[in-house]
């Protein structure tokens, strides 16, 4: 097995409440988790959904880690989250919801899912690797999250992928305040950014 060392740094962008929310979880020997959500602009409660988001996904992948394959519990733990936060709305009579992205980490590969534009990047000596894409819409001076989980279901099937990984690779995992506010994946975080920003960094020993 490769010891897997987790860093991670969190702020909140100028004035505002940080609606970024990481959780990185060690599930068994052979398996860890990390998950980086990112609560919806212009919707209510973004730090809770968030969170929501992210412990409901983390509980479910836990619970359930025997029962399916990788590619199948991530699918299985967005359904899930995306009940929770069905649930959440209906209580609080409002509208919530959160991008979110998901590395599962085994032995020699990560699978991984995300919805939204929190972004995966793999690192090997040199070369960085951007793993998924951004789902957003970009019109005139308006970027718009066109794939989120706000309890309203997918309306695609949640993208899920799985790369191979080895002895001195980089996981980086980062919300969009911080891979637009900075230069590179292993930059310090700018103290003056308008939004929030965060990043995991995963690195097999």
């Amino acid at each position: 097995m490769k010891p897997k060392k987790f860093n991670t740094v969190s702020i909140a962008g100028k004035g505002k409440t940080n609606e970024d929310y990481i959780l990185c979880r060690d599930l068994s020997e052979e398996w860890s988790l990390a998950i980086l959500a990112d609560g919806m602009g212009g919707l209510s409660y973004g730090n809770e959904a968030a969170k929501i988001v992210s412990c409901g996904i983390a509980d479910f992948i836990a619970q359930n880690l025997q029962v399916y394959e990788p590619q199948e519990i991530l699918r299985k733990a967005f359904d899930r989250a995306d009940a929770l936060i069905r649930q959440k709305c209906y209580e609080l009579r409002c509208k919530m919801g959160a991008a979110v992205c998901v590395s599962l980490i085994g032995m020699d590969s990560i699978h991984y899912a995300w919805q939204g534009n929190v972004r995966l990047y793999k690192k090997d000596n040199d070369n960085l690797q951007l793993l998924t894409t951004d789902h957003i819409a970009v019109g005139g001076n308006t970027t718009l999250l066109i794939r989120c989980i706000n309890g309203k279901g997918f309306r695609e099937p949640i993208p899920v992928e799985s790369v191979s990984v080895n002895d001195g690779s980089t996981i980086f995992m980062c919300s969009d305040g911080y891979y637009q506010g900075t230069n590179n994946m292993q930059s310090q975080l700018l103290t003056d950014l308008n939004d929030d920003a965060s990043v995991i960094q995963i690195t097999l020993e």
